[in-house]
């Protein structure tokens, strides 16, 4: 076994963290006949030598032996090794144009080698076909996706593996095949691989998942059935879903046995978190057949939510947990009407079940105003939570503040949703957490969120400016409390004096040019810092200034000078915008810049923005801010905003705004990434794309 394995000069190459010297070691643990050093091993494969899916001189190297691996039907591990292969051969990618091997930039060599290892490991097909049959389950699980990895005559790996199906107990094997047979259908029709007949596979699809006995096998079919050809669903889709659902929780799915063993390794942590997630469960595979079906339908957002919250009122436990996750994914990607299914979420904060709490809780926890139908259970929630505990994956309700088991705390989910939907029932709770000798680091920003409403807590935010801890570097809480101060505004003024002693902190700058007039005792030092010689500073401080006095004498110099040139052109071109026609004699440079290509489009933005309240030039701003709308979706929220400031005059911008609003995703989210603002900010840029079609006529 392995022949030829120890005469590779293995030291000589790298991986993610240095010497690919232990490669042979993880090649033979891969094997190996203890189940703990078989996921030690497959840890390490994935974690450095295929690191978040890199390919290296030393992964293409181990291919030819990861092959041999996978066709001995001795050796257990076999599974993990083809999942191995089908991450290094790119099964799960569909659109490989951009994964080309990869140069150095000095020497011209190759460090990455996509292409070369898609090749090597496509060329194992006749061995992945003969595994659709091998004795081990958890290789006939494995073994479609390996063949996802070839793109060229897919036809007869299509006809094999629904050969199989007749032939193939094992659920997972052949919701495996189904899932195989799908991802070809789609390959096919968007023209990534050949040899096979799209529109048959769609056709096959709907036979399936109309034609078993077995709902699991017919919900995986219908889930690729929507995303393979959507056209041939049932006009009841949802009705037959929810059918065979109840059917998979009635009758139960069988249970993966746990393993028995431990290791300190992300493999391991995983895999332990699927058992708890298995563990009292009548029907574990159900939760995935409902993640899937939900994300198959993509953009029929109706028919998701008519899914979920038919799961969401199920009297079985299990059905409304596994419908929370896809809830969540589901608001935070896209638009629609989710009134009911956020009060549905909401309740299962007081389920008797308590893993049902804490992850209703962080599905409520990121859709700020959204969050409103379900604040009722939020409170009650609250009040039956304790006021601290330790971070757990026990369940139940979220106490007031999480501790964790390193670093600061922070506040609990149930809390930070309340604090975000600015409900005057979490204050006494929000103040106690401010209180707490051991501050949650996110305690101020959200009392911030308030604004003047929370004025009475600014003694107590003035005394934890001063008693908190000094920390090395930022720190987060007196950040925050700093944040709170500039948001409550005027009334935050006996706080000047602390504000001041943290200056230059942009927060501190921030914070003193919102109290406005309140804080003219701060001129003096605000216009020290106009030549602190760093650009960020100078311009928070101009900002600050042209707020507290009024006086565009005394900011235009700097800004003009960073509206110049330098890499804080942007910022320096918002500040002007508050200026409005004070800030005329800029007019020259404003238009040139919002006329300049900019490839990210916060440019063009500011200068846009600046220019129309200087001047009202609704020729040139409105054009820089579609482009700047276009460059970048990142954008598109403060400039609908500013259109809508416009009126009339953004009436070119109207069929943009259409386009936009007629959208279903939200205009930040991705099928690769999440960022906990996408809700809050997509909601804003709805509400104001909204304004801009009131005031301009559209």
């Amino acid at each position: 076994m392995f022949a030829g394995l120890d005469e590779i000069d293995w030291a000589a190459m790298k991986h993610a963290y240095g010497s690919a010297a232990e490669v042979p070691e993880l090649l033979r643990g891969l094997v190996s006949d203890d189940p703990a050093v078989r996921e030690a091993a497959l840890d390490g494969m994935h974690g450095a030598v295929h690191h978040q899916g890199d390919v290296y001189a030393c992964t293409l190297a181990a291919v030819p032996f990861l092959l041999e691996a996978a066709g001995d039907r001795a050796l257990p591990g076999r599974g993990g090794v083809l999942k191995l292969l089908a991450g290094i051969g790119a099964a799960e990618e569909d659109d490989l144009d951009y994964e080309d091997d990869v140069e150095d930039e000095e020497d011209g060599e190759p460090v990455m080698f996509f292409r070369a290892a898609r090749h090597a490991v496509a060329a194992g097909s006749p061995l992945f076909l003969e595994l659709l049959a091998d004795p081990d389950p958890e290789v006939r699980q494995a073994a479609p996706e390996a063949l996802l990895t070839c793109r060229t005559d897919v036809g007869p790996l299509v006809e094999a593996l629904r050969a199989r199906l007749p032939l193939e107990g094992d659920a997972e094997a052949r919701a495996a095949v189904v899932a195989a047979v799908g991802t070809f259908g789609r390959r096919s029709a968007a023209g990534q691989v050949t040899g096979l007949d799209a529109t048959a596979v769609g056709t096959w699809l709907a036979e399936q998942a109309n034609a078993s006995a077995d709902e699991s096998y017919r919900l995986a079919a219908l889930a690729e059935l929507a995303r393979t050809a959507p056209g041939a669903l049932p006009e009841d889709v949802v009705a037959t879903a929810v059918t065979l659902l109840r059917s998979v929780y009635a009758e139960g799915t069988p249970a993966k046995p746990e393993a028995g063993f431990e290791t300190d390794t992300l493999a391991g942590a995983i895999r332990r978190m699927s058992e708890r997630e298995a563990e009292g469960r009548r029907a574990p595979a159900a939760a995935e057949l409902v993640r899937q079906l939900s994300v198959a339908l993509g953009d029929r957002v109706d028919d998701r939510v008519r899914l979920l919250t038919e799961l969401l009122r199920a009297p079985a436990w299990e059905a409304r947990y596994d419908a929370l996750r896809p809830a969540s994914v589901l608001i935070s990607g896209w638009r629609g009407p989710y009134q009911e299914i956020v009060a549905l979420v909401g309740e299962q904060l007081l389920a008797t079940e308590p893993r049902l709490n804490a992850v209703a809780a962080g599905a409520l926890e990121h859709l700020d105003q959204l969050a409103a139908p379900a604040a009722d259970a939020l409170v009650r929630a609250l009040e039956a939570a304790p006021r601290e505990a330790p971070h757990t994956r026990d369940g139940g309700a979220p106490a007031w503040v999480t501790v964790w088991g390193s670093g600061l705390p922070s506040l609990g989910p149930t809390l930070s949703t309340l604090a975000a939907l600015r409900d005057p029932r979490a204050l006494p709770a929000l103040r106690w957490a401010i209180e707490r000798p051991e501050m949650p680091r996110d305690a101020g920003s959200a009392a911030g969120r308030y604004g003047a409403e929370v004025a009475d807590l600014v003694p107590l935010i003035r005394r934890r400016l001063h008693d908190l801890p000094t920390v090395d570097g930022y720190d987060e809480r007196r950040s925050g409390l700093v944040v709170a101060l500039g948001r409550i505004g005027p009334a935050a003024a006996p706080a000047l004096p602390d504000l001041l002693s943290r200056l230059p902190e942009q927060a501190a700058l921030v914070a003193v040019g919102r109290l406005g007039p309140a804080a003219a005792d701060a001129a003096p030092d605000l216009r020290r810092l106009l030549d602190h010689r760093d650009a960020a500073t100078e311009i928070a401080a101009a900002s600050a200034l042209w707020q507290v006095t009024g006086d565009p004498d005394a900011v235009l110099p700097t800004l003009t000078r960073h509206l110049a040139a330098g890499g804080r052109v942007a910022a320096a071109a918002e500040a002007v915008a508050a200026l409005g026609p004070a800030a005329e004699v800029l007019a020259p440079r404003l238009r040139k810049l919002a006329k300049a290509r900019d490839a990210n489009g916060w440019t063009s933005l500011h200068a846009a923005w600046a220019l129309w309240r200087a001047t009202g030039d609704a020729d040139v701003a409105v054009p820089a801010l579609t482009a700047a709308w276009t460059a970048n979706v990142y954008v598109r929220e403060p400039a609908a905003r500013h259109l809508a400031e416009m009126g009339p005059a953004a009436a070119p911008a109207v069929p943009l705004i259409r386009a936009e609003v007629a959208r279903r995703r939200r205009h930040t989210a991705s099928d690769n990434g999440w960022s906990s603002d996408q809700v809050r900010s997509d909601e804003a840029l709805l509400r104001a794309c909204a304004a801009v079609l009131s005031a301009a006529g559209g």
